[in-house]
C-alpha cells in the first residue's frame, strides 16, 4: 500500500490540478485502501495491537516530499490525525458516549466516495443520482414508520433539529390556512359554515383537502398570501399551545423563538416517576384548554428520550385526539421525536415488513434474549407510530451514519405545499421544496443510502443489531446492580443506576459511601466527567446528564432516596449530575464480556478520581 503521506499528497494535488475522472477515481481507491486498513466496522472485543514500527509517525519520518513547505503543512495535518485515531475508539468497543457512535464502513465508503466526486459538497438539483438515494432513504424509513411511501413525504436535512424546525414552520403556515381562507373573497364560500372557533380547531386532513380546493380553483397562492406567509402573526391568528414533554422544553422553546409563535404559547408536559411523559396530566391538560376555548397547535411525543432513554406512552396520546376529535370538534398535529429510537421500529417487523404479534414477538425475544421484557406499552408506542402525522429521525443516534444528518418524514405529502413560497417562479415548472436550512449533505446522503443498501429494516436486518444493543445495556445494567463498592485512596465508592431506559442508554451516579449531601455527589460526578476531558485528549467514553426541576419535574427524588441521600436534598437542591453511557454494541456480549466492560468503565472512574 501507498504510503499514507504520499497517498494524501499526491491525490490532493491532483484532485486540485487537473480535476480528471481518471484522478477521482484514485482518490477514491487510495482512500478505501486507506479505510481498510484503518479499521473494521464492527471490531471484535479482542482487537490486534498495531505494531508500533507501522505507525504513521514512523511512516512520516521515513518519507522524503521534495516541497518542504507543503511536507511541512502536512506534517501537522497528519500528526493530528495520528492523534485522533489513537483516541476515538475506547478500549472496550461496546461502550461509547452520546456522540460516539459507531459508524458503518459502508458509510464511510459512501461518504468518501461523495466528497470525491462531488466537488462542492452538496447536491441539491445537481446531482440526479443521489436525489434517487434520497428517494430510496426516504422510501426505506417510510416503510418503516408505516407510511404509504406514495402518499408521504420528506427529505434528508442537515441535523434533525432543523427536521423538527422544519415541521413546526410547515404546521405554523397550515394552521393560518383556515383564517386566510375565510378572508379571500373567493373562498370564504369553503368555511362559510363554520364558526371562528371551528377553524382554529379544524383537523390536519380537513385543512389539507381546502387546499386541495384553492389549488382547484387556482388561487392557492394568493390565499397564501392572507396566511402568516404573507401578513405576518397577526392578533387574529392565535394557533393556540404546543404541547411538549418537560425533558425537550428547551429545544421547542427555540423553535418557537425562531418562528414567532412565542414563548408564552408553550406548555411543557409532566413526566411521572419512570420519566415518561404523564398521560393522565397532559389529558388534563388538553381538556383544560378545550374548555377555556384555547386552540392547540400540537403535541410532541418522543420515541426515547435523549435525555434518559425513555419511551413515551404513546397510544394514549393518539386515543386522546380522537376523543377530542369526536367529543369536542377539536383535532391536533402530533409529531414524534424519534431521534433516539426511531429505527428500533425494525425489532417489530417480519421481513414483508408486517408487524409480529406482540405474543409472538415476546416469545421470540424470551427465546433469543431472556433478560429482555418487551412491555405492551413500549409495543404500542413503537407499533403505532403510523397515527403520527410526522417522525424525524436523526441517523447518527442509531443508524450507523455520520452527523451531520436529519430526516424529516411527513404522512401527508400535500403538506408540501406549505414549504414552498409562493407563487412560484416559474408557474408552469413544478419547483422542489425547499429545505429550512437551504442545503444538503452529498456526503451524508450517499453514506445513509450505503447502509439502507446493506441491512433492511426488519428483525432479520437492522433489528438484530438493535436487540443486541438493548440485551448489553439490561446485561450491564444488571452487572453494574450488583457489583461490589471499589475502593480509592481510602474511600468507598459504588455505582448507582437510574433505572428509566428503556432501549440502550445507560444512566448511572457515581456514589461516595456514607455521604448524606447531594450537593457532594453532583461535585464529585461532575469532577469525573471534567477529569476525563482532560485526560482522554480527544475521546470522551461518558457524556455528563444534568437533571433539575426545568427539565424533569421531581421525578429524581426517588432517585435521589435510593443513593442514600438525605430525605430533603432533592427539594433544597433540585440538581441532579449523571454520567451516561449509549450502548453501540453490534456483537452480542456473553459474561466475560458484559463484565469486561464493568471493568472497563470502573478503570474509567478511577483514573477520573485521580487528583
Amino acid at each position: 500500500m501507498a504510503n499514507h503521506k504520499q497517498t494524501c499528497l499526491s491525490a490532493t494535488e491532483r484532485v486540485y490540478h487537473t480535476r480528471t475522472v481518471d484522478t477521482l477515481a484514485c482518490y477514491h481507491r487510495e482512500m478505501a485502501k486507506i479505510l481498510m486498513n484503518s479499521e473494521y466496522s464492527f471490531p471484535n472485543a479482542n482487537k490486534a495491537k498495531k505494531n508500533n514500527s507501522d505507525n504513521l509517525e514512523t511512516k512520516i519520518k521515513n518519507c522524503t516530499i521534495e516541497k518542504k513547505a507543503v511536507d511541512n503543512a502536512y506534517d501537522n495535518i497528519l500528526e493530528t490525525l495520528k492523534q485522533q485515531s489513537n483516541f476515538t475508539q475506547s478500549d472496550i468497543e461496546p461502550y461509547f458516549s452520546h456522540h460516539h457512535s459507531q459508524v458503518m464502513q459502508l458509510a464511510k465508503f459512501g461518504y468518501l466516495s461523495a466528497l470525491a466526486y462531488n466537488s462542492d459538497n452538496v447536491f441539491n438539483h445537481h446531482s440526479p443520482l443521489q436525489k434517487q438515494q434520497e428517494k430510496k432513504i426516504i422510501d426505506d424509513l417510510c416503510k418503516l414508520i408505516g407510511y404509504s411511501s406514495k402518499d408521504a413525504f420528506g427529505h434528508i436535512t442537515t441535523s434533525h433539529t432543523l427536521a423538527c424546525y422544519e415541521i413546526l414552520w410547515a404546521l405554523r403556515n397550515l394552521k393560518t390556512l383556515p383564517m386566510a381562507i375565510a378572508r379571500h373573497p373567493k373562498s370564504r364560500d369553503l368555511v362559510a359554515d363554520k364558526k371562528a372557533f371551528e377553524l382554529f380547531n379544524m383537523s390536519i386532513s380537513d385543512i389539507l383537502a381546502m387546499g386541495e380546493q384553492l389549488h382547484k380553483r387556482e388561487i392557492f397562492d394568493d390565499v397564501s398570501y392572507l396566511t402568516c406567509r404573507g401578513t405576518g402573526m397577526t392578533k387574529t391568528m392565535h394557533l393556540g399551545k404546543l404541547l411538549v414533554p418537560v425533558s425537550r422544553f428547551e429545544f421547542w422553546k427555540k423553535a418557537m423563538d425562531i418562528l414567532g409563535l412565542g414563548y408564552d404559547n408553550l406548555i411543557a408536559l409532566p413526566i411521572d416517576g419512570s420519566f415518561k411523559t404523564d398521560t393522565k396530566k397532559m389529558r388534563s391538560i388538553v381538556l383544560r384548554l378545550i374548555e377555556q376555548g384555547e386552540p392547540i397547535l400540537g403535541i410532541i411525543g418522543m420515541l426515547g428520550s435523549p435525555s434518559y432513554g425513555s419511551i413515551d406512552k404513546l397510544k394514549p396520546l393518539f386515543e386522546l385526539r380522537r376523543e377530542c376529535e369526536e367529543k369536542y370538534k377539536n383535532s391536533f398535529y402530533i409529531h414524534i421525536d424519534a431521534s433516539q429510537f426511531g429505527y428500533m421500529k425494525s425489532l417489530f417487523l417480519d421481513d414483508n415488513y408486517e408487524l409480529i404479534p406482540y405474543k409472538t414477538l415476546c416469545k421470540k425475544l424470551k427465546k433469543e434474549a431472556p433478560l429482555l421484557e418487551l412491555t405492551p406499552e413500549i409495543y404500542e408506542s413503537v407499533t403505532q407510530l403510523s397515527l403520527a402525522d410526522s417522525v424525524s429521525f436523526e441517523p447518527f443516534q442509531a443508524g450507523f451514519s455520520p452527523y451531520p444528518t436529519g430526516v424529516v418524514c411527513i404522512k401527508d405529502a400535500r403538506m408540501s405545499h406549505f414549504l414552498t413560497n409562493p407563487p412560484r417562479l416559474c408557474p408552469e415548472q413544478a419547483d422542489g421544496v425547499p429545505e429550512i436550512d437551504g442545503i444538503q449533505s452529498a456526503p451524508a446522503v450517499a453514506s445513509m443510502w450505503s447502509v439502507h443498501q446493506l441491512y433492511p429494516f426488519t428483525l432479520s436486518g437492522y433489528g438484530k443489531y438493535a436487540q443486541i444493543q438493548w440485551e448489553t445495556r439490561v446485561k450491564l445494567e444488571q452487572f453494574f446492580n450488583q457489583a461490589q463498592a471499589f475502593e480509592k485512596e481510602g474511600e468507598h465508592y459504588f455505582i448507582r443506576v437510574l433505572s428509566a431506559s428503556d432501549f440502550n442508554k445507560l444512566n448511572f451516579a457515581v456514589v461516595k459511601k456514607g455521604n448524606k449531601c447531594l450537593e457532594t455527589q453532583n461535585k464529585l460526578n461532575k469532577e469525573i466527567y471534567e477529569n476525563l476531558v482532560v485526560k482522554s485528549h480527544y475521546r470522551q467514553d461518558l457524556s455528563l446528564l444534568t437533571l433539575c426541576a426545568r427539565n424533569s419535574d421531581d421525578a429524581p427524588a426517588q432517585f435521589c432516596h435510593e443513593c442514600c441521600l438525605d430525605k430533603n436534598e432533592w427539594e433544597t437542591i433540585k440538581h441532579l449530575s449523571l454520567l451516561q453511557l449509549t450502548i453501540k454494541s453490534t456483537q452480542i456480549g456473553d459474561k466475560q464480556q458484559i463484565e469486561a466492560g464493568y471493568q472497563y468503565i470502573k478503570k474509567v472512574v478511577l483514573s477520573a478520581l485521580e487528583r
